[in-house]
């Protein structure tokens, strides 16, 4: 080989190299490594910790039939002793090296949900999951102190759509809708996150498959008082763009849009039945249909006011509306005789401008405002969640120490009390706040219909 053939051989070399590093699989440099599965048993379930030298992209979704957890973890090889026991919900665990994806098979002993947390400090590379069995049909109510529901925090239910296999739609720019929502429903959350009274239940937290059960029985499980689905879906014609505000239908959706999202959403995975609150088994069939029927009814029309009071603050806050009223499909994800339930696409990812529109941060923040206020909005227009919202306030909000970026706005929001109230309850000549600085807040029931 002469000269020329030597060094045409080392450029190649060098420039696979620097692919190899770029794409995260060189042998030495940048190759990710599973170091370690470890399982602690609790009281409540069991946690999964994966450690991993780096972070990587991973993959969580279960499956029934046997039910079995599946782990998988792109780009990673690796480079532990062995395989822990089966414990706790887990019966034994299994590994399996696949082309440029490393699988865990986790062998469960019962249907489980799955719950993600984000570690700190040096764990930060690790998956850390906690699994909980998953809830079966409860008990019938039998009395009427049972049929009451109980005195506790305001739950609101966040859903973002899609996740780990299932991307949902896809911009012409390339962005996934499973990033959109989960952006957006963490920004939901962070708004309302240290009211008093209110707590906030995620479906996911991170990049992973929940099931459309599974994101029901989330709900359920921590009794909540609305369920929010966040979605931005895709339609044929690009022109359409805009949010709209989805509330379910028990007969047919409101127009062939409707109908499309509907059928896009319901097909990613195929539902068997309804999960209830109320065991009707034992009930006749004819008694079962009026029952839920007029449960069903009751609840649309809470959800179509909690659909109203979000598109109210989606034109506060300059959020494009492709409807300036709630429109009405069979979503599956909606189907809850309980709870008020609607379905937000924030655009149409299929359509250029707006794709382009919902990649930017700051406009998803927009959205996530006028969600958040929407939602309080329908929870002082009820006058149960007022009643326990106004409680909490009072109890633990009489006073406010401003903190740094706390604008006067955002306190109103927190507290769902007109900035003007806050401004002249504490002579305040204008909206300038100083860190360190006490406020009170005039905290007064707003009314209830």
């Amino acid at each position: 080989m002469g000269l020329i053939g030597v060094r045409t051989v080392q450029v190649k070399k060098v420039l696979l190299a620097f692919v190899l590093i770029i794409l995260g699989v060189h042998p030495v440099l940048g190759q990710p490594f599973l170091e370690g599965v470890f399982l602690r048993p609790g009281s409540q379930g069991t946690e999964i910790r994966i450690k991993l030298s780096q972070a990587v992209h991973d993959t969580v979704f279960t499956l029934s039939d046997p039910n079995r957890l599946v782990i998988d973890l792109r780009g990673t090889v690796p480079r532990l002793s062995g395989l822990p026991p089966g414990t706790g919900l887990v019966r034994d665990v299994r590994m399996g090296q696949h082309t440029h994806m490393l699988r865990l098979v986790f062998d469960l002993r019962q249907a489980v949900l799955p719950q993600s947390f984000d570690p700190t400090g040096p764990t930060r590379n690790d998956l850390v999951l906690n699994l909980e069995p998953r809830v079966r049909d409860p008990e019938p109510v039998v009395s009427l102190d049972q049929a009451i529901p109980r005195i506790g925090p305001v739950v609101v239910c966040l859903d973002p759509g899609h996740g780990g296999i299932d991307s949902g739609a896809i911009g012409p720019n390339g962005l996934m809708e499973k990033i959109v929502t989960l952006s957006v429903g963490l920004d939901v959350r962070a708004l309302l996150k240290g009211i008093p009274g209110l707590r906030v239940v995620m479906t996911r937290t991170g990049d992973y498959y929940v099931g459309l059960r599974q994101r029901r029985e989330i709900c359920e499980r921590a009794h909540g008082n609305v369920f929010v689905a966040i979605h931005a879906d895709s339609y044929p014609v690009r022109a359409i763009d805009g949010a709209t505000v989805f509330a379910l239908s028990q007969h047919g959706a409101t127009d062939a849009e409707a109908r499309w999202l509907a059928h896009s959403e319901n097909s990613v995975e195929r539902i068997y039945g309804h999960v209830y609150s109320v065991n009707l088994k034992d009930k006749s069939r004819v008694l079962r249909e009026v029952l839920l029927n007029l449960a069903q009814s009751a609840t649309i029309h809470q959800s179509l006011r909690l659909g109203d009071d979000v598109i109210g603050d989606f034109s506060r806050w300059g959020v494009p509306l492709h409807r300036e009223t709630v429109a009405q499909a069979n979503f599956a994800v909606l189907r809850d005789p309980d709870v008020p339930s609607i379905l937000i696409e924030c655009g149409f990812i299929s359509n250029p401008w707006q794709a382009h529109e919902l990649a930017d941060p700051a406009f998803r923040e927009r959205i996530a405002h006028a969600i958040a206020q929407g939602i309080l909005s329908y929870l002082h227009h009820n006058r149960r969640t007022e009643t326990v919202l106004v409680d909490a306030a009072r109890d633990h909000s009489l006073r406010y120490v401003v903190q740094a970026g706390d604008t006067l706005d955002g306190i109103a929001l927190r507290y769902h009390v007109p900035a003007d109230e806050i401004r002249s309850d504490n002579h305040l000549s204008n909206a300038n706040l100083f860190s360190g600085q006490v406020l009170t807040i005039p905290v007064q029931p707003t009314g209830a219909d």
